[in-house]
């Protein structure tokens, strides 16, 4: 666990366990901890590589930041396995915005893959409002006119299933504080990004490694008809549900989705 300077930033970086590397890869507007309770799990039997991304949790924002696109990320993560010394290939999940990354990364870097997981994500591009929308966000946490917690405060009924809501309010309240502890500028940044990004759903295609495609039944963001057809678009795609999760399984049901992680890793990679 450490700093590791990277592309002329310093990434904050939890490095667990020995075995098959697996990169894990937070979503928006996250930072590496929505992990912890599976990579606890997963550190007996692979190696565990978690960032905060550029910008977000305790990495730096360049000073003359302006957009951090997916691709950008992306070859952030590229050179840390690198810097790492990780050689072995490596299998990499991302969870939303980090799905967007895993596919920028699997679009420059395939050949030194063994397998990538599709967590409650997309492959299409965001629509015209949508895009806006995050324009529309970053503008106003740079401004300083929207707070983090107003962030926090409008995604959080849409992250969790019902059963979370209810029975869980320690990981509501967890995931609220890593919202709000966030970097506005950082948040600012990666909505940018996000805004900006292309198709990749015909990529799947042509991917010769396995895919998991993974999410909660009650993802009101990534549901499982939308995230089904990823799988069947992919060669080599299996498809798991998490039930009593919405957009967040490693976060509601880690010891679900770690074991589902743990038997497709010994099982296809």
């Amino acid at each position: 666990m450490g700093y590791y300077k990277i592309n002329n930033v310093n990434l904050f970086i939890s490095d667990w366990g020995v075995g098959r590397p697996i990169l894990f890869i937070h979503g928006f507007p996250f930072d590496h901890t929505i992990w912890n309770r599976t990579s606890n799990i997963l550190q007996n039997d692979f190696r565990v590589i978690v960032p905060d991304l550029r910008g977000l949790g305790k990495s730096e924002l360049p000073d003359d930041w302006n957009i951090t696109p997916m691709e950008q990320f992306a070859d952030d993560l590229h050179i840390l396995l690198g810097t790492l010394g990780i050689v072995e290939k490596a299998v990499i999940c991302g969870l939303s915005m980090g799905g967007y990354i895993v596919m920028q990364y699997a679009r420059k870097y395939r050949n030194e893959l063994a397998g990538l997981v599709l967590c409650n994500t997309k492959t299409i591009p965001d629509s015209p409002v949508i895009a806006d929308n995050r324009r529309k966000q970053a503008a106003g946490l740079t401004s300083g006119t929207l707070a983090l917690r107003s962030v926090a405060d409008t995604m959080i009924p849409k992250l969790f299933s019902e059963a979370t809501l209810s029975n869980k309010p320690e990981v509501v309240q967890e995931l609220r504080t890593v919202i709000e502890s966030n970097q506005p500028i950082g948040v600012a940044a990666a909505a940018l990004g996000m805004a900006e990004r292309l198709d990749t759903t015909e990529l799947l295609g042509e991917l010769e490694i396995p895919v998991l495609v993974i999410c909660g039944s009650e993802d009101q963001f990534s549901p499982p008809s939308e995230m089904k057809p990823l799988a069947e678009k992919a060669k080599h795609g299996t498809f798991i549900e998490i039930p009593d999760a919405g957009h967040l399984p490693p976060l509601e049901q880690p010891e679900h989705f770690a074991a589902e992680l743990k038997r497709w890793m010994e099982t296809v990679c």
